[in-house]
């Protein structure tokens, strides 16, 4: 079945189109277009903001400690910022909430990552559960919702340009609309 802009689907219950121009000349924009205009941007910016939420209850509850680098585990790798590299995933041992010693990694790895065995740094933990830690600075806890922000606001200006484009095609049918109806 091909499908055309403004056709319509036998049994699907109403018409289904993107664009389309009705016999007198005004012209409609279906929601569904609507929605693929402002998808990508509202998706990365619904990213965005739910990792923001995730780091800010993370910090509200986060203690704070000085790690002890216990070892560090390292492989090779490629990404595309470093290229093929050499990463570090340093695992840290700190007092927990309880009083009792444990250990933990951050839960990535990194080339900025090669800490000396015995090197002592700050690190943030959740203090009812034994899981990875973070560090406690910008980049680890910021960058990421940063940069995934950034990459829904540079998305959003296509967006804006395409439904600037649609509401003026819109405009000009009726406005085609209007002149021809009032000659009838």
């Amino acid at each position: 079945m091909n499908l055309w802009l403004g056709q319509h689907l036998p049994h699907s219950g109403g018409e289904y189109y993107f664009l389309r121009t009705l016999p007198d000349g005004s012209r409609q924009v279906g929601w569904r277009l609507w929605v693929l205009v402002f998808v990508l941007p509202a998706v990365f910016l619904a990213g965005a903001l739910w990792l923001t939420f995730v780091e800010l209850i993370f910090l509200d509850r986060a203690k704070a400690a000085q790690g002890e680098v216990v070892r560090v585990s390292e492989y090779e790798s490629w990404d595309p910022w470093h290229g093929e590299a050499t990463f570090y995933s340093p695992v840290f041992r700190y007092e927990f909430s309880d009083g009792s010693m444990t250990e933990a990694s951050l839960g990535e790895a990194s080339p900025e990552r090669n800490y000396e065995v015995g090197s002592r740094h700050e690190i943030l933990f959740d203090p009812t559960l034994k899981t990875d830690v973070q560090l406690n600075d910008f980049r680890f806890q910021w960058l990421l919702p940063l940069i995934i922000a950034a990459i829904g606001l540079i998305t959003l200006l296509p967006s804006l340009g395409g439904a600037w484009w649609l509401l003026r095609w819109q405009r000009a049918g009726a406005t085609a609309a209007g002149s021809t109806g009032g000659e009838r």
